[in-house]
């Protein structure tokens, strides 16, 4: 029975794999790794990896100028050479 992998281990052979070359199939190959659980770990990773944000990254924007008001909204589309 294989012996399991810790966390760290897993983190160094992802590692080791970016800096490879190698496809990751062809890593898992080389180092008897199963693909799905070197899928598995990678993502598990990255999801610990990924940081949080804490408030929202939209940001209210006023326009420098207003639009008058007397002026319909004015929409064109283009096609190749046409225009709606």
């Amino acid at each position: 029975m294989p012996k399991q992998k810790t966390a760290q281990q897993w983190l160094q052979l992802i590692e080791q794999q970016a800096l490879s070359g190698l496809s990751i199939t062809d890593f898992c190959q080389q180092y008897n790794l199963s693909t799905k659980s070197f899928y598995y770990h990678r993502a598990k990773h990255h999801k610990k990896k990924a940081p949080q944000k804490s408030q929202s990254s939209f940001v209210a924007a006023q326009p420098a100028v207003p639009a008058p008001v007397s002026q319909p909204p004015l929409l064109q589309l283009k096609h190749g050479q046409s225009t709606v």
